[in-house]
């Protein structure tokens, strides 16, 4: 996982008040509905910390508050 992609999982975990995994299950859920991907079965009966994050970024819709801005910081040289 690259940096950006951890620290926008840990965003998200943070301002929702959430675990790391499931802020991360919520971005791949998000990445599949925008991508048209089918629902995975396991995701509609887990109920670990993941599969709640997943079914939340599959179903939520985009709402422009719902979005959790993540400012890039210039890299050092």
């Amino acid at each position: 996982m690259s940096d950006l992609a951890i620290e926008k999982r840990n965003k998200i975990a943070q301002a929702m008040g959430w675990t790391a995994r499931r802020a991360a299950g919520y971005i791949e859920g998000r990445f599949y509905r925008r991508s048209g991907q089918d629902f995975p079965e396991c995701h509609k009966v887990g109920t670990d910390e993941y599969s709640k994050g997943f079914r939340t970024g599959y179903n939520r819709q985009n709402h422009p508050d719902s979005e959790v801005k993540i400012q890039q910081e210039p890299l050092a040289s």
